[in-house]
C-alpha cells in the first residue's frame, strides 16, 4: 500500500504533504483506494511516533527547498548518518529501518455516546491531564473555554505508544481514566475506555462495520453498579442541597433575616433518586460536617465525603474511595463516578397537570373529556387578585380533579390527560429491595467525636451505647471525664447565648454582628445546634448519668474542677427546656459534694458506735441522708454495728406510730442474719380502740437466699382479734438482702414475680399469721437500695407506685387517696422523703353525642418537706397545663391549741402568698394542704389537716379539718371542718376529687400560655401584698386588712345595662368579663378604684360577639362616667365568626348536571318543608319550581335569634368599641394588658388605648402567620410572635413594656397606678418619700455622651450609689424599644409623681428588621446621633406627652437637651415635621403642669426650642436652664461662620493684640514695606487659632443663662444640684394652685384658668406667704383650705346671682317676643 500511494502521488504530480486512504480487506488481502487527502491529518502524530519525523517541520524544510535526502529525521529514519556526507535515498526502492514500536490516537469529541454521539456544546470549566512520555495529548479548549453550537466537536486528541499494540492500548485506556473534563458537554471519553476492552479490538479483528454494530446494540456502554450510581447520586445530591440550604442560610443572615428557614431540615430530609425505572426513596441524615448517613428500606450507609478544590466530590463509603462529579441538568443528573458519567434522569409524568401556585380555580376551558392541544390554555385560576391561565404541557384528553371554586395550593393535581402519545409516560416503581452489593463499614470516629458532633447538633444514634463504649474504652478516670467536661462545655458554649432570652432572633443578629461577614457560617451552625435542642439534651443527660457511671467503675475519683464548673453552669440554665438537664446536673454535683460511699458508710458507722440513744440518733436531721445506707451495715462485721443499724433503721422508719415497749428486740443469728421484732400502733387513734400490730425484720445475705428462707421462715405472731372485729391482717413482715447485686429497671420485673410467686406457695400460712403487707429490701452498694412493696390488698402482687419507698412512706404521704380519681404515674426524685405523681385523670364514659374534652393533669406532691414541686414541673412529661397540689405530712408533734395552729397556718398563708407569689404561679399551685398532729396537754393526739386551695375560685382559701382515722388502716373514715366555722357539723369522705368546670377552664388558659380571667383578681391581691411589703420593707403586721376587693360587673341580657353584682365563678356566658376594683395602696391606703375588663379566653376562644362588644362598651362607659382608671386583660381571638349551623344539613345544590357532579352547581336551595320550618326571616329566598317541585333558591342567610352574632353584626360592634376606646382613652386612664394572644379588633383595641404592657408570649396581630403562609404559598413566618411579638411591637412604640409573665404583668400594671390619680378629675397623690427631698443630686451631666438615664434615676458605681434626679427606685422607663434619642418615663419626685421626657447624648441604632416574606430585603441599622429629634423619637415625644396628660393628669418635666431636629432627605421624606409639629399639639393642650429645663452641659437650639416654648401653653408651661447650658439659634461655631467671621477676627486681633497692634501702625507709616506686611501675616496666622476659640466664647456668652434670664425666655437659671428640691416644691405649689382654680372655675365659669389661679394666690398669701416662695404657698394652701372654701363659695354665690340677673334682663324682650308671636 506504501509503494502504491508512492506511485500514485508520482504520478499526479503531487509534491507535498498528504494522506492517502486504503480500505483493506483482511481475508484476502487486497486492498482499494478510497481518497487522497492533500493537506495533514489530524491523527499526524501517529506517524511522528512511529517513525520519528517531525512532520510539520519536515513540512516547512521542503518548502524551503530542501531535499527530503537531507533532512536529518527522515536520514535517521532510513538508517542514515546525519553527520556522513549526503547519499541520495532512493524512497522507491529503499527501505526505511524496522518499526519497533506502536501508536493509537484517539479522538476527544463533545459528543454524547448515550445519544447517538449527537454533538453537544457548552462551557467548559476545567480539563485535567498531563501528559507521559507514554501518553501525549493536545487541546484546543482550555479551562474556562467553551465549544460552541458551530464548531468541530473535536476539541482534543490522546496519543498512546507502546513497543507493542497491546501496550499502546493499555497505555491509552489508563490516560482516558485520568482524562477529567469538566463543564456542560457530554464527552465520549468513558466510551472509549470501554471500546478499547472489547475483545475485538483487543485480538485486532475490526472492521468497518465493527463500531456501527456495537453502536446499533449498544453492546458497549459503561459498566457501573447501578446501586453505586444511586448512592453515589443521592450523597451527592444531598451534600449539594445541604451545602446549598448552608450559603442561603449565610446569605440570609447577612441580610439581617433570622427565620433561617433554609436550615430546618439541613441535618435530617428526605431525598429520591429514580434510576432504572426504580425509585430509590433515601432518609438523609448529616452525623458530621462531612459524614452523611442514607438510610434505604433498613439498610444505612455512611458516606464520608469531601469537597475538593475543583468542586468534585471525594466519596468514602463500602470501604471505598470514589471520585464524583455530580451536575443538574435540565433532564436529569450528570453523574461522573470514577471517570463514567452516568445521567440519572429526573422524574416527570406530562400527564399530570398541577398547579405551581396557590389560589382559586375560576373555570376549567375544556369539558371533562375534550381534547386539550399541546400549550393550550386548559384552566383559569385567580391569585392575588389576577386571573392567569396554564397551559397543557402534552397533548391529550383532559380530566378534572378538582372543580371550579375550589382554593388550591402548590403543587395540587388540577387536572389528568388521557395522553395521545401515551409512550411519553414511564411507570416508576418504588425500590423494595436492599443495598446488598455495598459493603457497611464501622464508624471511623471516636465515641467523643461522634458525641462532639451530635452536640453540634448532628444526628446520632443509640447515644446511650455511644456514651458506654466512651467509658469502657477509657483508659482512666481522668480522661472520660476531661471528654465528659469538654462536651458539656461545648453544650454550655451555645445554651448560654440563648438560655433566658425572650427574643432569640436579638441572639443571632448579635452573634452575627460579633462574627462579622466572614464567619457567619459559624453563627448558622451555632443555630443548627441550638434547634437541636431536644436531641441535644438527651445527649446531655446520658453525659450525666455516665459521671455517676464513672465515679462507681474508677472507685471514687476527685471530680475535677471543670467539670465542676460546667455542671454548676448546666444546673442554672434557666427555662423548662433545660429543666431535666438542669436538675440532673444539680443532682450530680450534689451527689459528688457529699462524699464517696466509702467515706458516708464509715462516718455512719461511727454515729452509730458513739450513740448512747439510738431513738434519739433515729430521729435526728444529720441521718437523713444515711437512712438508706443502714441497710449496708445490717451485715458488718461488727455485732454491735449490724446489731445497732438495724435498730436504728427500724426506728427511724416506723416514726410515724408508736412503738410498744420503745424498743426493737435484735436475735444475730450467726447462721443466716439479723433477726428483729416489736410491736406497734397507730399514733394518730385512740389507743383503747386501736390494734396492736406486730413486725418481723429478717436480713439475708444475698438474692438467692430468698427462697430458701421465705419457705422455711416461721413467724413469731399470730393473727389479732383484738379491736380488729373483722380479723384484718395487721402484721408486716420486713426481709432485707444486704448484699444484693445491682438490679437494673430492666431487671426488677423478673425479680418481683419471681417474689411473688414465692410469697403464693405460702399465701395460706401468712394470711393464718395476719401478715398485710411484706417489705423486701435490696441494698446494692454504692447505690440507693430497692424496694419492694407487696399488700395484702392485691394478693401479695407489687404496687408500683410504692416501689422503691421505705416501709412506712405509702401511709404517711395517703397514696390511696389519689388512686380513685386518677391514673398515676411516679415521677424520679432524689429525695427518698418526697414523692411525685403526674396524674391523669380517669376517663370518664360518654354519653350519646357528648365530646371527649382533654384529659386535665394535676401534679400531686406527696412530701415531708416541700422543695420538690419546682424540680417536679421541669420534667418534659409535665404539660403546661397541669395544676399542682402539694400535700406535707409533718411528723414531730404541734404542742399548741387548735386555734393558734390555725392563726399560724393563716399567717403562713399570707406570708405563702405575698412573699412566694411569684413561685407559687410559676409552679401553677393550686392546693397545698399540711397534715399536722396536735398534742392536747393531757398527751391526746388529734390530726389536723390545713388546707389552702384556690380550686374553688377564691385565692388559697384556708380551710382547717379534723380528721377520723380508721384503727385498722390509718386511712381517714371523714374530715370535719372547723374553720371557717358553720352552723352544724360538716363532714366529708372524698378523695381528691377530679377536675371541675374551673379546673378545665384553667388548664384551657394555659395550654395557651395565660392565665384564666377570674384569676387575675388573685394575681392583683397578690400584687398588692407585695407592694405594702416593700413599702413597709417587709412589716406585714402593719398592712391593712382587705387590701383587694371586687364586684363583678354584671349586664342584663334584656336591658344590656351593667349593674355591680356578684356570680359563681366560671357561671358568665359572655365572653367578656369586668369588675369594679377597690384596692388599697400605699399611695391610697383608704382604697381607690378601678375597672378592670377582660376576655374570658375559655368561653368560644374569647372572641368579639356582639354580646361581648356591648358588655365591653358598656363596662367602658361605666368607667368614663365615673372618670375611673379602665384597665383591659387583652387576650382573645378577634372578631367571632359563624355560621347558621341549623341549616347546614337542610340545603340543596341544584347541579349543572346531576349526573357529573363535578360540572359545578347553579345554586343552592331549601325544599317547600326546610324553607317552612325555619324562623321567618331567617333567609332570604326567591321561589321557584323545577320539575313541579316547590324550590326556595338562597338569596342570603340571615339566621334566626340564637346565631346573632356570626358576621357583620360582630364587624359593628367592633367599630363600636374601637370608638368607645378612643373615648375613653381622650376622658380616663386606659391601659391594656395583652396575654396569651390578641388577634384583629382586640390588637386594635390594644392601640385605641394606646397604653400597653405586653407579656412575652401574648402576641398582637391581625391576621396569623399560618393564614399569611398559605396566602405566600410558601413556609415564611414560622409563629406569631414574628407579626406581632414584642420583637416587633415593642421597637415600633406600639407596647410601652415588655414582662415575663402575667404575675408582672399585674405588677407592672400596680406600679403604673401608683403614678395615676383616683380619678381623671384628681390631682396625682403624693406618698411620703424615703428619699429626702433636700438631698443634691450627685449625678452631673456632663457636655460628653452619658447615659440620661443616670442622670434621672441614679447609677451604681464602684464607689457607691450616686443618686439622680427622681427618687431612688421609682423612675420607671416605658417606649424603651422605640425612638431611642429620647428616654420617656414616669419617675416620683419626693413622692410626687412626675412625668419625664430626657434626651439621648450618645448615638443609637434604629433597626429595621429584614422582612421574613422577602428573601431579597435586609436588616437596616440607621444611626442616630445624640441630642437629635427623628421622626420616631418626636413621634415617641409627642405620644408620651399625650399619655401623660390624659387620664394621668401628671406634672411633666422635659430635659430638654437638643440641637435640633434630623432634616435629611431620609427624614424630610419620614414625617420629621409632622411629628415635630405634633409635640406642639400635644403641649398645646396639656392641662398639668410643665416644665422645660434645660440641664447642665445641655443645649436647646432652633427649631428644638420652638417647639418646646412656654408660650405655646403660657398658662401650665414654665422653662428654665441649668446655669450651665446654653440656648440659642446656633451653636458658637454656627453663629461665627455668619455673624463672626474670619475677618472680623482678624479685626479683633489687631484690636487686641499689642504686637499685631504696633505692626499695623508701623505699616500705616509704611504702606509699601513687604517686611512688615509678612510679619502681620504671619503674627495673624499664628493667633488664628487662639481668636477663633475667642470668637466661639464671644458667641456662647450670647447663648447663657444670664441672658435667657434677662430676656424673659426662662422664669429662672438653676443650680443643677438642687434642682430637685426647687422642682419638688414647685411643683407641689403649681399642682394645689391649680386644684383650687379648677374648683373655683366650677363655682364661676366665667372665670379664666389665670384668674382662677390668681384669686387662689391672693387667698394664700393673705397670711403672708411670699408669692416667690413655692414652699411658703404651698403650705399656705394646706393652711387656708377654709379660706379657699369660702372664697369658692362666695364666688358660686356670686355666679348665680350673675345668671338670676342676666335672666332677668332677658324677660322684657322675652315677653315683647311672646306678644308679638300671639298678634
Amino acid at each position: 500500500m506504501e509503494r502504491a500511494a508512492q506511485r500514485l502521488t508520482q504520478s499526479i504530480g503531487y509534491s507535498g504533504a498528504g494522506t492517502v486512504e486504503y480500505l483493506f480487506n483482511a481475508k484476502t488481502g487486497k486492498f482499494y483506494f478510497l481518497e487522497l487527502n492533500p493537506r495533514l491529518q489530524v491523527e499526524h502524530p501517529v506517524t511522528e511516533g512511529i517513525t520519528g519525523i517531525n512532520v510539520p517541520a519536515t513540512q516547512l524544510q521542503v518548502a524551503m527547498g530542501i531535499p527530503l535526502t537531507n533532512i536529518p529525521d527522515v536520514q535517521r529514519f532510513y538508517n542514515r548518518d546525519p553527520e556522513k556526507p549526503v547519499a541520495k535515498i532512493d524512497f522507491m526502492t529503499e527501505d526505511y529501518r524496522k518499526i519497533n514500536n506502536h501508536v493509537i490516537a484517539a479522538r476527544i469529541t463533545a459528543e454524547n455516546p448515550d445519544d447517538g454521539f449527537k454533538p453537544t456544546s457548552g462551557k467548559i470549566e476545567r480539563i485535567n491531564f498531563k501528559s507521559t512520555p507514554k501518553v501525549w495529548g493536545y487541546f484546543s479548549v482550555g479551562a474556562n473555554g467553551g465549544i460552541h453550537e458551530f464548531a468541530d466537536s473535536q476539541f482534543g486528541h490522546l496519543f498512546a505508544s507502546g513497543a507493542t499494540r497491546e501496550e499502546a492500548r493499555k497505555h491509552l485506556i489508563l490516560a482516558l481514566k485520568e482524562l477529567d473534563v469538566k463543564g456542560d458537554i457530554r464527552t465520549a471519553i468513558t466510551y472509549l475506555g470501554e471500546l478499547l476492552q472489547t475483545d475485538a479490538f483487543i485480538e485486532n479483528t475490526i472492521d468497518t462495520s465493527w463500531l456501527d454494530g456495537l453502536i446499533a446494540k449498544k453492546q458497549v456502554k459503561a459498566k457501573s453498579n447501578p446501586q453505586e450510581v444511586v448512592l453515589a447520586s443521592a450523597a451527592a445530591r444531598a451534600w449539594n442541597q445541604v451545602k446549598d440550604n448552608m450559603e442561603s442560610a449565610v446569605s440570609s443572615l447577612a441580610k439581617g433575616q433570622t427565620g433561617l428557614s433554609d436550615i430546618n431540615s439541613v441535618n435530617h430530609f428526605p431525598l429520591e433518586i429514580t434510576f432504572d425505572g426504580s425509585k430509590y426513596s433515601f432518609m438523609v441524615e448529616r452525623k458530621s460536617m462531612d459524614t452523611l448517613s442514607l438510610a434505604l428500606n433498613g439498610d444505612i450507609i455512611d458516606v464520608r465525603i469531601r469537597e475538593q478544590p475543583d468542586g468534585s466530590l471525594l466519596m468514602k463509603y463500602g470501604g471505598n474511595t470514589h471520585v464524583v462529579n455530580a451536575l443538574e441538568e435540565p433532564l436529569g443528573l450528570r453523574l461522573t463516578l470514577d471517570g463514567q458519567t452516568i445521567i440519572v434522569p429526573t422524574v416527570f409524568d406530562p400527564s399530570e397537570l398541577r398547579s405551581d401556585i396557590t389560589g382559586k380555580i375560576v373555570r376549567f376551558l375544556q369539558s371533562e373529556g375534550e381534547e386539550v392541544q399541546k400549550g393550550e390554555p386548559y384552566v383559569e385560576v385567580e391569585a392575588m387578585k389576577m386571573i392567569m391561565s396554564f397551559p397543557a404541557q402534552e397533548t391529550g384528553v383532559v380530566h378534572h380533579q378538582m372543580s371550579p371554586g375550589s382554593v388550591i395550593s402548590a403543587g395540587d393535581l388540577l387536572a389528568t390527560l388521557d395522553l395521545k402519545d401515551p409512550s411519553k409516560v414511564k411507570k416508576i416503581t418504588p425500590f423494595q429491595g436492599s443495598l446488598d452489593t455495598i459493603q457497611t463499614t464501622a464508624s471511623e470516629e471516636t465515641p467523643y467525636e461522634t458525641l462532639s458532633a451530635a452536640l453540634d447538633g448532628y444526628s446520632t444514634e443509640q447515644t446511650d451505647r455511644v456514651v458506654a463504649q466512651m467509658i469502657t474504652g477509657a483508659k482512666s478516670a481522668e480522661a472520660v471525664l476531661e471528654d465528659i467536661s469538654k462536651l458539656l462545655a461545648q453544650y454550655l458554649a451555645v445554651e448560654s447565648k440563648f438560655a433566658g432570652v425572650m427574643n432569640k432572633d436579638d441572639v443571632i443578629l448579635s452573634l452575627a454582628k460579633s462574627a462579622g461577614p466572614e464567619n457567619l457560617q459559624s453563627v448558622v451552625n451555632t443555630v443548627i445546634a441550638y434547634r437541636a435542642l431536644s436531641s441535644r439534651n438527651k445527649i446531655i443527660s446520658a453525659l450525666l448519668r455516665a459521671v455517676n457511671t464513672v465515679r462507681n467503675s474508677f472507685d471514687d475519683p476527685a471530680l475535677p474542677s471543670d467539670l465542676s464548673e460546667n455542671l454548676k453552669g448546666i444546673s442554672k440554665l434557666p427555662g423548662k427546656e433545660y429543666g431535666q438537664v438542669a436538675l440532673e446536673a444539680g443532682d450530680t454535683v450534689s451527689q459528688w459534694s457529699l462524699g464517696s460511699f466509702k467515706e458516708r458508710l464509715d462516718q455512719l458507722r461511727s454515729q452509730i458506735l458513739d450513740s448512747k440513744d439510738l431513738l434519739k440518733l433515729s430521729k435526728s436531721p444529720n441521718l437523713s441522708g444515711g437512712v438508706d445506707l443502714l441497710g449496708q451495715l445490717f451485715s458488718d462485721p461488727d455485732a454491735e454495728v449490724r446489731k445497732k443499724a438495724l435498730q436504728v433503721y427500724a426506728l427511724r422508719v416506723y416514726r410515724p406510730y408508736r412503738l410498744l415497749n420503745g424498743e426493737i428486740e435484735v436475735d444475730d443469728q450467726s447462721s443466716g442474719g439479723l433477726v428483729a421484732g416489736f410491736k406497734f400502733k397507730y399514733a394518730s387513734t385512740p389507743d383503747a380502740i386501736t390494734p396492736t400490730r406486730e413486725a418481723f425484720i429478717q436480713v439475708v445475705p444475698k438474692t438467692g437466699d430468698l427462697e430458701k428462707v421465705i419457705e422455711s421462715m416461721e413467724l413469731p405472731f399470730e393473727k389479732s382479734t383484738v379491736n380488729n372485729p373483722d380479723s384484718e391482717p395487721l402484721n408486716s413482715v420486713h426481709i432485707c438482702v444486704s448484699d444484693a447485686e445491682s438490679i437494673s429497671d430492666a431487671e426488677l420485673p423478673a425479680l418481683t414475680e419471681k417474689i411473688e410467686d414465692m410469697l403464693k406457695t405460702r399465701a395460706e400460712y401468712f394470711e393464718s399469721k395476719g401478715i398485710r403487707n411484706f417489705v423486701f429490701m435490696f441494698n446494692q452498694a454504692p447505690g440507693q437500695p430497692r424496694y419492694l412493696n407487696l399488700g395484702y390488698c392485691e394478693a401479695f402482687k407489687e404496687d408500683p407506685l410504692r416501689r422503691d419507698m421505705r416501709p412506712s412512706i405509702p401511709h404517711i404521704l395517703e397514696l390511696n387517696r389519689m388512686e380513685q380519681n386518677f391514673d398515676l404515674e411516679r415521677l424520679t426524685t432524689p429525695n427518698p422523703n418526697t414523692q411525685i405523681y403526674l396524674g391523669q385523670e380517669k376517663k370518664k364514659d360518654l354519653k350519646p353525642g357528648q365530646r371527649a374534652r382533654p384529659t386535665p393533669q394535676t401534679l400531686f406532691v406527696r412530701s415531708m418537706t416541700h422543695n420538690e414541686v419546682e424540680r417536679a414541673l421541669l420534667s418534659s412529661k409535665i404539660l403546661p397545663t397541669s395544676s399542682s397540689r402539694i400535700f406535707v405530712h409533718v411528723l414531730p408533734y404541734w404542742e399548741e391549741s387548735q386555734q393558734d395552729i390555725i392563726r399560724k397556718f393563716k399567717d403562713l398563708r399570707d406570708k405563702l402568698v405575698s412573699k412566694y407569689s411569684d413561685r407559687l404561679l410559676r409552679l401553677r399551685i393550686d392546693e397545698f394542704e399540711i397534715k399536722v398532729m396536735q398534742s392536747e396537754s393531757d398527751g391526746t393526739l388529734s390530726p389536723l389537716r390545713l388546707t389552702a386551695s384556690s380550686l374553688g375560685g377564691s385565692l388559697f382559701d384556708v380551710k382547717v379539718f379534723e380528721e377520723e382515722i380508721s384503727p385498722i388502716n390509718g386511712v381517714p373514715n371523714k374530715f370535719c371542718l372547723v374553720y371557717p366555722s358553720t352552723d352544724g357539723p360538716l363532714c366529708v369522705i372524698e378523695p381528691y376529687g377530679s377536675s371541675d368546670k374551673i379546673q378545665m377552664k384553667r388548664a384551657n388558659v394555659r395550654r395557651i400560655g395565660t392565665t384564666y380571667a377570674y384569676d387575675f383578681l388573685a394575681l392583683f391581691e397578690m400584687g398588692l401584698l407585695d407592694r405594702w411589703e416593700k413599702h413597709l420593707d417587709g412589716d406585714s403586721s402593719k398592712i391593712p386588712e382587705s387590701v383587694f376587693s371586687a364586684s363583678e360587673l354584671i349586664m342584663d341580657p334584656k336591658t344590656l345595662e351593667i349593674k355591680e353584682g356578684f356570680q359563681v365563678t366560671g357561671s358568665n356566658n359572655v365572653g367578656m368579663v369586668g369588675w369594679k376594683c377597690t384596692m388599697k395602696t400605699p399611695e391610697y391606703p383608704e382604697g381607690r378604684e378601678i375597672v378592670l375588663i377582660a376576655n374570658d379566653i375559655t368561653f368560644q376562644s374569647g372572641s368579639f360577639g356582639v354580646m361581648e362588644d356591648e358588655f365591653f362598651y358598656k363596662a367602658s362607659e361605666f368607667a368614663r362616667k365615673q372618670g375611673l382608671p379602665r384597665v383591659f386583660i387583652s387576650a382573645n381571638s378577634g372578631a367571632r365568626i359563624g355560621l347558621y349551623e341549623e341549616l347546614k344539613p337542610k340545603f340543596k345544590a341544584a347541579w349543572n348536571n346531576p349526573e357529573e357532579p363535578d360540572k359545578g352547581f347553579e345554586y343552592l336551595y331549601l325544599t317547600e318543608e326546610d324553607y317552612k320550618a325555619l324562623p321567618v326571616g331567617a333567609v332570604v329566598a326567591n321561589e321557584i319550581e323545577v320539575n313541579g317541585e316547590k324550590r326556595y333558591s338562597l338569596d342570603a342567610i340571615v339566621g334566626d335569634d340564637k346565631v346573632h352574632g356570626i358576621g357583620v353584626e360582630n364587624l359593628r360592634g367592633s367599630g363600636m368599641i374601637a370608638g368607645e376606646t378612643s373615648r375613653a382613652y381622650d376622658e380616663v386612664f386606659t391601659l391594656s394588658y395583652i396575654t396569651g394572644r390578641s388577634v384583629g379588633i382586640g390588637a386594635y383595641l390594644n392601640r385605641l388605648g394606646q397604653r400597653t404592657i405586653q407579656m412575652q408570649n401574648g402576641p398582637m396581630i391581625l391576621t396569623g402567620y399560618s393564614a399569611l403562609n398559605k396566602l405566600l404559598g410558601r413556609e415564611v413566618y414560622t409563629s406569631q410572635d414574628q407579626l406581632g411579638g414584642p420583637q416587633v411591637m415593642f421597637p415600633n412604640g406600639v407596647s410601652h413594656e415588655i414582662v415575663t409573665n402575667d404575675k408582672q404583668g399585674v405588677e407592672s400594671i400596680l406600679d403604673w397606678l401608683s403614678y395615676v390619680p383616683k380619678t381623671a378629675n384628681d390631682i396625682v397623690p403624693h406618698v411620703a418619700s424615703k428619699d429626702p427631698v433636700s438631698r443634691p443630686v450627685e449625678f452631673k451631666p456632663s457636655k460628653t455622651p452619658y447615659d440620661p438615664r443616670h442622670m434621672l434615676a441614679g447609677q451604681n458605681t464602684e464607689k457607691g450609689w450616686v443618686s439622680g434626679f427622681f427618687d431612688k427606685d421609682t423612675f420607671k422607663e416605658t417606649l424603651g424599644g422605640w425612638g431611642k434619642s429620647v428616654v420617656v418615663g414616669r419617675g416620683k419626685l419626693g413622692g410626687v409623681p412626675v412625668g419625664c421626657i430626657a434626651v439621648e447624648t450618645r448615638l443609637v441604632d434604629r433597626r429595621i428588621p429584614a422582612d421574613p416574606a422577602n428573601p431579597e430585603s435586609r436588616e437596616t441599622l440607621e444611626p442616630q446621633a445624640g441630642q437629635v429629634w427623628f421622626p420616631d423619637s418626636a413621634y415617641k415625644t409627642a405620644q408620651a406627652i399625650e399619655d401623660f396628660n390624659r387620664g394621668e393628669n401628671l406634672p411633666l418635666i422635659i430635659f430638654a437637651n437638643w440641637r435640633g431636629f434630623s432634616g435629611g432627605t431620609r427624614d424630610m421624606y419620614g414625617e420629621i415635621l409632622k411629628f415635630g409639629a405634633k409635640i406642639v399639639d400635644s403641649l398645646r393642650n396639656y392641662k398639668q403642669p410643665v416644665f422645660i429645663y434645660i440641664p447642665p452641659g445641655g443645649e436647646l437650639r432652633g427649631g428644638a426650642w420652638v417647639v418646646v416654648d412656654p408660650t405655646i401653653n403660657p398658662t401650665y408651661m414654665e422653662m428654665y436652664a441649668d446655669k450651665e447650658s446654653r440656648g440659642g439659634i446656633l451653636e458658637p461655631p454656627g453663629i461665627c461662620e455668619v455673624k463672626y467671621r474670619e475677618g472680623d477676627q482678624v479685626k479683633t486681633m489687631r484690636r487686641l493684640d499689642p504686637e499685631l497692634r504696633s505692626l499695623c501702625d508701623q505699616l500705616e507709616a509704611d504702606p509699601d514695606n513687604v517686611e512688615l506686611t509678612a510679619q502681620i501675616r504671619n503674627r495673624e496666622e499664628k493667633l488664628k487659632p487662639i481668636y477663633l476659640n475667642i470668637a466661639h466664647e464671644f458667641a456662647d456668652l450670647h447663648d447663657r443663662a444670664g441672658r435667657m434670664k434677662a430676656k424673659g425666655v426662662i422664669r429662672d437659671a438653676l443650680s443643677w444640684e438642687s434642682s430637685r428640691e426647687y422642682f419638688h416644691w414647685r411643683i407641689r405649689r403649681r399642682l394645689e394652685e391649680l386644684k383650687w382654680a379648677k374648683e373655683f372655675q366650677l363655682a364661676n365659669p366665667k372665670l379664666s384658668v389665670e384668674d382662677a389661679i390668681k384669686k387662689v394666690q391672693d387667698v394664700a398669701s393673705a397670711g403672708g406667704a411670699a408669692i416667690d416662695d413655692d414652699k411658703a404657698m404651698f403650705h399656705a394652701l394646706e393652711a387656708h383650705k377654709g379660706e379657699l372654701i369660702n372664697a369658692k363659695d362666695i364666688l358660686r354665690k356670686e355666679s348665680i346671682k350673675s345668671q338670676i340677673e342676666l335672666l332677668q334682663s332677658q324677660l322684657p324682650e322675652l315677653q315683647e317676643a311672646q306678644e308679638a308671636t300671639t298678634a
